[in-house]
């Protein structure tokens, strides 16, 4: 579709902005709510998820797929990315005013989205596409309250809603909606949970303990905690202080993330965190942000005040002593915790430190046996190479240096190798790291089926990927563990659904793969290539009927392959 005066009406309104490097100016009441529905936020913006910050709001959708959903502003489709994981099926908006609004997990489009959509697929052969109809001068204009598609659970969603963003169209930077007004409500103060210290080296320590340890706190009042137990504590050294904190919104049903989060010692403030907008090449500087550890053993969501040297995450703000707090005086100190939300509610937890140095016997923490041990400097590329395995970390994987940690193990059944622990899966890795595996004990006929499997501590393996090359399996990671030469010589299945012999507007399937998971598929209907739609976390794949089928009797065909080139052909026939 090409609305040539309308374009260029609308690309004179953007001249300005394109030439501004300045952040554009927000403004209240210029978006309305993409949903017709009172509004409740079910997921804030950049609360804590797994290796990102959540980059927009989920609005609910009462737990109901196929709600209209609604252009907050007049703008042009942008972008329509239809994908099995990630935001499924998810709309971009470009508005005048410099911003473009994003919609995902939707469960469809409104019917010329959804021409223009299915057009491609087909020119493509692809269910997974990612169009940009401006680049290509098919412009779709839309108007604010204009019904752009319908709520739904695609993509890597656990529950019907709305994934909903607002992005500075040129720099692409994520801005917190809430800021834009949408008249949220918010009458309910945010909460900690708890807070946790961590002494910062072997001279530091609580009471007469040099390890990490968790304080439950307690209400003293309207907006006011305490400690638990006591409200003064004893420490001596260095120490960064970690804080789980959650945010009600509509109801105090649903916990999100806070909007800002200040820690001060005495009237200093040491630490702020306030979620106004960030980038996404800094999402994952999460890991570097909470204490991972914590977040991967128990799932806590603990936001650590110490500043590690390669934390580039521009909303994490400490002063000038990194987050790190020193108790060697002879005074007293004033610890506060300040945790707001949108609104303007706020919550703040006070204790006391009074600086003491233990006497006679410590306890300090056991260090974990290895094998090997070798320095690995966060900015620096690191290398690590045995006989039988190789690592390469680039520069920047790692947010501080290292003591890297090796052991190895004897093959378990099935494997192909040993099995080489690298250091703990509790310290988190930024970028992707090189694993080469010798494959020695590997067979040649079964080269091409081999991978490399992640085993954890309890023995539990999962997929890494990788392939045969030069004598060694090698995968791409981003996780430290266990990791072990296997193959995957086993097909994917697919199986029908029952009702699919009854069914007049589509064919349902069960696929599933045993190890190396689903690497492509085809769909064919009376021997052309047919829309097959693809959802993983429910195993699921869909024909619905279109174009493609006659009257009569119809065949279909299903191929699918896995990641090792395991394929399975099923083949049916049905009658519309």
């Amino acid at each position: 579709m090409k609305f040539v005066s309308k374009f260029l009406f609308f690309l004179l309104i953007l001249i300005p902005l394109t030439q501004l490097d300045a952040q554009v100016v927000i403004q209240k009441g210029y978006f309305e709510p993409p949903l017709h529905i009172p509004l409740a936020i079910t997921g804030s913006f950049s609360e804590v998820r797994p290796n990102h910050f959540h980059s927009g709001i989920d609005f609910s959708v009462q737990k109901k797929e196929g709600l209209p959903v609604f252009a907050v502003a007049d703008g042009f489709i942008s972008r329509i990315k239809v994908s099995p994981v990630g935001f499924g099926n998810a709309l971009y908006i470009d508005h005048p005013n410099g911003f473009t609004s994003v919609y995902g997990h939707m469960n469809g489009y409104n019917d010329t989205i959804t021409s223009y959509l299915h057009a491609n697929q087909y020119k493509l052969k692809s269910f997974e596409v990612d169009l940009f109809p401006a680049n290509k001068k098919d412009f779709i204009f839309v108007k604010q309250g204009q019904v752009i598609g319908y709520t739904g659970n695609s993509g890597s969603s656990g529950g019907a809603h709305l994934h909903f963003e607002l992005r500075n169209t040129r720099t692409e930077h994520i801005i917190n909606p809430v800021l834009f007004g949408f008249g949220l409500l918010d009458p309910f103060p945010p909460y900690i949970d708890f807070i946790k210290i961590y002494p910062e080296n072997d001279n530091s320590f609580i009471g007469k303990v040099n390890d990490d340890t968790r304080f439950n706190i307690k209400k003293s009042g309207k907006g006011d905690y305490r400690l638990a137990i006591k409200d003064t504590l004893s420490l001596w050294g260095n120490f960064s202080l970690g804080v789980q904190a959650f945010d009600f919104n509509q109801n105090q049903g649903d916990r999100n993330g806070f909007y800002s989060l200040r820690m001060f010692d005495d009237d200093s403030c040491f630490f702020s965190m306030v979620c106004d907008s960030f980038s996404f090449d800094e999402s994952r500087y999460v890991n570097a942000s909470i204490d991972f550890a914590a977040n991967y053993n128990t799932g806590n969501r603990i936001v650590k005040s110490k500043k590690l040297p390669g934390n580039k995450l521009s909303i994490f703000k400490p002063d000038a002593s990194k987050g790190i707090l020193t108790f060697t005086d002879a005074g007293i100190h004033e610890i506060r915790v300040s945790v707001g939300d949108f609104a303007g509610n706020m919550t703040n937890l006070r204790f006391w430190v009074r600086p003491h140095q233990p006497e006679g016997l410590v306890q300090v923490p056991e260090l974990p046996f290895a094998d090997t041990t070798m320095l690995f400097k966060y900015n620096k590329i690191n290398k690590f190479e045995t006989g039988d395995l190789k690592v390469e970390l680039p520069s920047g994987s790692i947010y501080e240096d290292l003591m890297f940690r090796y052991r190895k193990l004897p093959a378990a059944g099935g494997m192909f190798s040993a099995i080489h622990y690298l250091h703990d899966a509790e310290v988190p890795i930024h970028n992707r790291i090189k694993v080469s595996v010798k494959a020695s004990e590997l067979p040649p006929h079964l080269h091409s089926k081999a991978l490399l499997a992640r085993i954890d501590r309890n023995g539990k393996r999962s997929p890494a990927g990788g392939s045969y090359e030069s004598g060694y399996v090698t995968t791409t990671t981003n996780l430290f563990d266990g990791y072990a030469i296997v193959v995957d010589t086993i097909a994917p299945t697919v199986k029908p659904w029952v009702e699919n012999s009854k069914s007049k507007t589509c064919l349902r399937f069960t696929v599933s793969d045993n190890f190396s998971g689903i690497s492509l598929y085809k769909g064919e209907v009376n021997g052309q290539w047919a829309l097959v739609e693809w959802d993983p976390k429910n195993r699921l794949m869909i024909y619905r009927f279109d174009q493609l089928v006659q009257e009569g009797l119809n065949t279909f065909k299903l191929l699918v392959e896995d990641e090792k080139g395991n394929k399975t052909t099923y083949s049916s026939t049905f009658t519309k």
